[in-house]
């Protein structure tokens, strides 16, 4: 789920916050490493003299975005939404250059020693809240709460972050903002409980908000969260990871019930390291009725009001990513995936049927804190008549962290 603040008057209001709070504090802090001692945090401040301790966060990005061909996505490479029929010269289909500020982020952390255990919260912000657009609008990315060494020696966490059906730890080192419609990618609300067992194993258990994606041709109707569960085995610097996902999906109409399935998915990823400047990432999915985990997904399902039936859409999705590391700055990753789904006799010709999505880029850290990058993307997507849209685009992109 995506929240946004709406309103000239609320965003005002926000943003003249962080503007005080970033002012009044150091601008030094960085990620928070939780092996540290609570005073040792670096970058982080007693917050007026409590046990709390706190950091800000961030960056500032640049990216400068030329795409050949038609898109409807200015600053993220969507290639479900490729046009098929070649777009118009406002989507770009003449050539489009655009100047985009969005990824841009500011993060705000704390930690709190308890009887019961360290509090951590995280808040983040960005200017992503209209996705098709160049125009920033502050979006709260996350939201959360989490307690250490609670119920069993595990972590609990309440509120919005990255899903755990979502393995960041296999997402490849590349330039745009969205990455492979093929990816599992979602941040929702949520209820999670994490336990390590060893050095070597660790597993998790959700609760989570039904994620977006509808069903075409009726309204959601959400009854139960959505249960999921994850493995992950240590491989020393890289990891394997295994996920499953079961959900209610449930439609209707004027808020009654009138059909209901069972949705389910499965997700193998990982990164494998090959030397100290090479590593392998990956990530394999199926599901039926799982769309919403995915960047770019189809309709969980399609509805029949004729028949009163639910249709749930399998999907199959992958992608794996190469990284190398030239030199202590300089490093590159090359990226190819695919996301396909099996149609239903129900959709109309027009909806898509298959997305590719490939990059390469060049990435220079001189320091911390700065990166440079050029990246070259190239997208396609088909729809279930056959017709078929393209789209390449050459990204340029500046960033400086804080």
């Amino acid at each position: 789920m995506k929240i946004n603040f709406s309103g000239e008057k609320t965003r005002n209001t926000i943003l003249a916050f962080l503007l005080v709070g970033v002012s009044g504090f150091p601008m030094s802090a960085v990620a928070a490493d939780d092996s540290q001692a609570e005073p040792a945090w670096p970058g982080s401040f007693d917050l007026f003299g409590s046990d709390t301790r706190m950091a800000l966060g961030g960056f500032v990005q640049l990216d400068v975005i030329h795409d050949t061909d038609a898109i409807g996505a200015p600053c993220q490479f969507i290639t479900g939404i490729i046009p098929t029929d070649g777009g118009t010269p406002a989507q770009g289909s003449e050539g489009q250059t655009n100047y985009c500020i969005n990824t841009s982020r500011l993060t705000l952390e704390t930690r709190t020693p308890t009887t019961m255990g360290s509090v951590k919260t995280f808040i983040g912000v960005d200017l992503f809240g209209d996705a098709l657009s160049t125009s920033p609008e502050l979006r709260l990315r996350q939201a959360y709460a989490e307690i250490g060494g609670l119920l069993w020696g595990g972590d609990l966490l309440v509120g919005q972050t990255w899903g755990t059906y979502v393995d960041l730890e296999a997402w490849p080192d590349i330039l745009d903002f969205e990455g492979p419609g093929s990816a599992v990618a979602v941040r929702q609300p949520m209820i999670r409980w994490s336990k390590t067992v060893s050095d070597k194993f660790g597993f998790q258990i959700a609760l989570e908000q039904p994620g977006d994606g509808g069903v075409q041709g009726a309204e959601m109707l959400t009854r139960m969260p959505d249960l999921i569960g994850t493995m992950r085995w240590s491989l020393g610097e890289g990891h394997l990871r295994l996920g499953a996902i079961v959900r209610d999906i449930r439609v209707g109409d004027d808020n009654d019930a009138v059909a209901s399935a069972t949705g389910w998915g499965v997700v193998g990823s990982g990164k494998i390291v090959l030397s100290a400047s090479n590593s392998l990432l990956f990530e394999a999915s199926y599901g039926e009725g799982a769309s919403a985990y995915y960047n770019d997904g189809p309709p969980n399902g399609i509805y029949d009001p004729v028949t009163s039936r639910l249709e749930l859409l399998p999907l199959f999705a992958w992608y794996a990513g190469f990284e190398h590391g030239w030199n202590e700055h300089l490093s590159s990753s090359l990226l190819v995936a695919v996301l396909d789904v099996d149609n239903s006799d129900n959709q109309p010709d027009t909806d898509g049927a298959k997305s590719a999505y490939a990059s390469v880029n060049l990435i220079w850290r001189p320091n911390p804190s700065l990166m440079f990058g050029a990246e070259i993307l190239s997208g396609g997507r088909k729809d279930i008549s056959g017709a078929e849209g393209t789209d390449n685009r050459l990204q340029l992109s500046g960033h400086f962290s804080f």
